[in-house]
Order: structure tokens, then sequence, then C-alpha cells
């Protein structure tokens, strides 16, 4: 982008053996094996007795074969069947196990509404969970983290899905700017969790659970424990190290989050139809990019478009780095062939402004014809306080050639 400004700124044979079952209907009563299913087989295939042909078309057959096939259809249709047969850490139920499914039942609605939340992201990320060989439970850790909220903010200022510390961000690669912050980046911060717990796992022997309480606490935090542990003649697993609060609350809460995807109707769940397919597709822009525009390409709403974006800080994506936006699997054609059709000037609808003192949200909004509600979007604002000096990205609207030019002044 131009730092200086003085318009719109330009981004997936059937066998024919004839079930045993089948088979069976076709022997006489005192000929049938009683032994176990592999001798049923054996006896029926040595048996001499010449029968009459069975038609490859038997209602017993099709039944089963149907009944089969409605069963794997399913299984690929189920993100939450697929999940199941990823989960790898060790089972465990106690106390505290105990305490999170017990609010878990007492509050299903937020359960089935965080899970919803995650539909977006959950199928990419259990595709990159499934990829590495991790244990499946890591796809709901998001879901401890931050509810599966790409904007949370923890008070310490953790942020993204998987809240990450700025400083560890920095450790694992993470680029923050501000234009840009990868920890909210749906896919670098994936990437970068992913291969940080796999770090962790690897430092602390194979241990998952010792793993997952240093993601949360630092790996310096549970040595520490470990060693004090020693010192004192007591066990140096995760569940009797003298830990930080939250993180004994946090190993066990995603232990119970995984026994209510096992059983959810144990626990009063109505477990979300998730489809088991790409919400997203990543697509090359070609350039720097609104995406108040590319909602409109994608014929998406911003919000959704912002929601698989939160790595742009600003409701444009960065000038400099690769030029990619996440847009819905559903829109990729359409998208594709407006942004071709797209001419450069047409990509940003906004500008840079530099805020001066004496200027509100209010009067930035009403002389560039927007709203404020927009600018807290837009530059991702907790408040309407603003501060002289700093810089708002402003959508630009139509206004008259002759208007007053104190705050075109300001422009950068």
């Amino acid at each position: 982008m131009n730092t200086t400004i003085t318009g719109r700124i330009p981004y997936p044979v059937l066998l024919m053996a004839i079930p045993v079952a089948a088979v069976l209907l076709l022997i006489p009563q005192g000929a049938r094996p009683t032994s176990n299913n592999q001798s049923m087989v054996q006896d029926v295939y040595s048996e001499p007795a010449i029968r009459p042909p069975v038609s490859a078309s038997s209602p017993v057959e099709v039944t089963a074969v149907v009944q089969q096939e409605s069963t794997q259809a399913q299984a690929v249709r189920d993100i939450w069947g697929r999940m199941r047969t990823g989960f790898k850490l060790p089972p465990a139920i106690g106390q505290s196990v105990q305490a999170h499914l017990d609010t878990f039942r007492r509050h299903p609605h937020h359960v089935e509404q965080t899970l919803r939340r995650g539909e977006p992201y959950l199928f990419y990320i259990l595709d990159r969970v499934e990829a590495r060989g991790l244990p499946a439970e890591l796809a709901l850790l998001p879901m401890v983290e931050s509810a599966f909220d790409p904007f949370a903010r923890s008070p310490t200022g953790a942020a993204g899905l998987w809240q990450f510390m700025p400083t560890t961000a920095t450790h694992v690669g993470l680029h923050q700017d501000w234009w840009y912050d990868g920890r909210r980046d749906i896919i670098a911060a994936t990437e970068a969790a992913l291969d940080y717990l796999t770090d962790l796992q690897q430092h602390f022997d194979g241990d998952w659970l010792l793993a997952l309480g240093a993601y949360n606490a630092g790996s310096a935090r549970v040595k520490s424990a470990i060693r004090k542990n020693r010192i004192r003649g007591k066990q140096v697993d995760y569940w009797h190290l003298p830990l930080p609060a939250e993180t004994r609350d946090y190993v066990p809460k995603l232990i119970a989050l995984k026994m209510i995807i096992d059983d959810p109707a144990a626990f009063n769940i109505t477990l979300p139809a998730t489809a088991n397919t790409a919400y997203f597709r990543v697509v090359d822009t070609g350039g720097q990019i609104d995406l108040h525009v590319a909602a409109r390409l994608a014929e998406v709403s911003v919000d959704e478009l912002q929601r698989l974006n939160p790595g742009c800080n600003r409701s444009i994506t960065p000038p400099d780095s690769p030029h990619t936006l996440i847009i819905p699997a559903a829109s990729e054609s359409l998208f594709r062939e407006r942004l071709a059709q797209l001419s450069d000037d047409q990509r940003v609808q906004a500008v840079k402004y530099r805020i001066r003192w004496g200027d509100t949200l209010s009067t930035i909004a009403q002389y560039f014809r927007t709203t404020v509600t927009r600018l807290l979007r837009d530059n991702q604002l907790d408040s309407t306080r603003i501060v002289a000096g700093k810089v708002l990205i402003v959508p630009l609207a139509t206004r008259s050639d002759d208007a007053a030019g104190d705050m075109q002044a300001a422009l950068l």
C-alpha cells in the first residue's frame, strides 16, 4: 500500500461371496454348525451337498449390503465418528474430570453452541492433526483455549483460536504487525500450535499430558514442578504436579470434552451435524484486497469473511505479505470468476487516517459517511476511545468534491 494516499488504496468388485447368514438359510437345520464364525465358514464350504443356485440379488444379501453401505456412508459424513477413531490420550476419570462433565451436563446448549462456532475450522484442524499422526483430542483444544472464537483475547494478551501469547508467537514464528496478527490466522496459528505441541511432547519424553500442561503454563513451570516433586519423593506425572489452578484444570476439561464426543447422549448433548468436508478454500488474490469488496464478490457476509480471515488486523489484507484469502468453499468459483474481472482501483475502498486532537469516532464516521460500528469492527477496537497520532482504516464513501479539506489533510 502507498504510504501517501489521496484516494482509494490499491491486494475421495463388491465381493461376490454370499454372507454366512444367507448360506446358513440353505443348510438343513440339523447340519448347521454351532461353533464360532471361522469354523462355521469352513464347515459350510467343505460340505459336498448340492444346493440350488442362489440369486445374486437374494433379499438377505441385498439387505446386508445396503446396511453396510449405509453405515460406511454415514461414517464418511460424520466428522465426530472420524474424530473418535483418532482419540489416543489415556483415559482418566477423577474429581476434576467429573466436575467438568457435571458442568457440561448442566449446560448442554453451551457445548452445542461452542461446537457450532467451531464448524468452519474443525475439518481443517482435524485434517492437519491426522496428517501428523497426533491424537485427535488436539482438534478440540481450541474449544478449551478460546471456545472456537478466533477473536478471543485473554486478559494477559493471548489471542486467537490457540491463544498464543505475543512472546510465544514470536518463538514459534508467527508474524505480528499493524496489518496482520499470525496468532489469529487460522492456518498459520494451527500449524504453529501443532508444531509447538509436538515439540513439547518430545521434550517431555512422549508424555502428552505433560506437553498439554506445558502448552498452558509454559515448559519452564512444568519442569520446575517436576523437580519439586522429585526432591520430595512424589510422583511426577501430570496429575500429581503442583501446577497453577488453571493448568490443573486444563487437561481434565479436554478429557471431559473427549468423553462427551465419545458418548454425547450420556450427557444429554446433541452434537451439531458438522459436515466431514472442507468448509473453506485458500485463494490467491493476486494483490491486496478489501474484505468488504471480497465479501461482495463471494456473496457472503463481511462478518463470515472476517471470521475466516481474523489475522487481518484491518478490513484489508496486508500489502506486502502473500496475497491469499480464505473463502467459503461454496463461494470459491464465484469469487474467482468475479475477482478476475476486478480492476485494480476497485480492490481497496478505504483509506488510512491518522487521528488528530479533538477527533472522535463519531466525527470521523460522519465525515466519511460510515458508521462507528464499522470503524470499531474494521479496526478491531474494543471501545470508542481513540488516541491522537494513531492510525485508523476508514472505508470510503461518495463525498462531494468541495468537502472541507481539513480531514483530507490528515490522510496518510
